[in-house]
């Protein structure tokens, strides 16, 4: 956590650029990936979903195609490639940038085979790699799945479970509500020192501030932390004989859309920076396509946004 307004790192959005680049031009993103780490980003990350129902899109659409698409906003036939496939191919085009699985939906997974990409994402990355592992908010992507919707968050608290005596234990055993297994051996294991795991929502529920007091290395959130939030973090933490100062946090770049075009990228930082410094946030998110059209200004754009950000510390 960022406690002492240093200047933060940047990591850009590779999901939801769907007004820079179109669906069949998905491999044009690791160009992209190659071009933020030769400009100096720090890194790069996506989301997902695995498959969606028609309510994803019931409250209708963004005003602006460039905004960010909230829940219930969502074209259902809205491209969402695989992501750890996606930043494994990245992670294979580069070498120092960070990979980021930012709402990897977990209870669709079996937690055994996903501890197991995970695993290989740490070690094929060379240590780059982070998770957020989550469980969503479509109903219908849990039906489609056979997995039932209402379980979600015990079900995630499985996983975690699992992943821990998975990496660390040979052979490993569990015995849980939806999982169970014995004497299992499981390589390779990940070096759990450098893979991180973080974690993100809408609000600090007691079960996510457990969930995030035992296996959390940063926060993801989707609103900023205030005083209270960093105070509450500060006494959970402590009280597992933790601190809060160990989280990395990262917050969202939110533009305002004056008109139909892209939105002013300066005056959004100049409002928005200071206080996400403020909150604690050690990385700025940034969808790059919230701020240009044309996929060949991507180098551009990132060595603007790096130049104006180090302009202000």
């Amino acid at each position: 956590m960022n406690r002492t307004g240093a200047k933060p790192k940047v990591m850009l959005a590779m999901s939801e650029l769907f007004t820079l680049l179109p669906a069949e031009q998905e491999h044009r993103h690791i160009e992209f990936a190659k071009i933020a780490e030769g400009e100096g980003i720090e890194g790069l990350f996506v989301s997902e979903h695995v498959v969606m129902g028609p309510s994803a899109g019931s409250l209708g659409r963004p005003d602006n195609p460039r905004q960010f698409v909230m829940p219930g906003m969502q074209d259902p036939a809205t491209p969402w490639p695989s992501p750890l496939i996606k930043l494994a191919a990245m992670a294979g085009a580069t070498s120092t940038i960070r990979i980021i699985s930012a709402a990897l939906i977990a209870p669709l997974r079996h937690p055994i085979t996903l501890a197991k990409d995970l695993a290989t994402m740490d070690l094929i990355s060379n240590g780059r790699f982070t998770v957020m592992p989550t469980v969503s908010w479509h109903t219908e992507e849990y039906q489609s799945m056979q997995v039932d919707f209402a379980t979600r968050g015990r079900r995630l608290d499985e996983h975690l479970a699992i992943w821990k005596v998975l990496w660390e234990d040979t052979p490993a055993a569990y015995d849980g509500e939806f999982y169970q297994f014995a004497n299992t051996y499981f390589s390779p294991k990940p070096d759990r020192s450098r893979l991180k795991l973080w974690f993100g929502g809408m609000e600090f529920r007691p079960s996510f501030v457990r969930r995030i007091v035992a296996h959390a290395d940063g926060l993801f959130m989707g609103f900023p932390l205030s005083e209270d939030d960093k105070a509450l973090l500060d006494h959970e933490f402590a009280a597992a004989g933790r601190s809060a100062d160990e989280l990395e946090i990262a917050g969202w770049l939110v533009p305002s859309f004056p008109d139909d075009g892209p939105a002013d990228f300066d005056a959004t930082l100049d409002a928005q920076l200071p206080a996400l410094v403020a909150q604690g946030c050690d990385l700025i998110a940034i969808k790059p396509a919230n701020f240009f059209d044309d996929p060949g200004d991507m180098a551009k754009f990132c060595r603007h946004v790096l130049k104006r950000i180090d302009g202000m510390f």
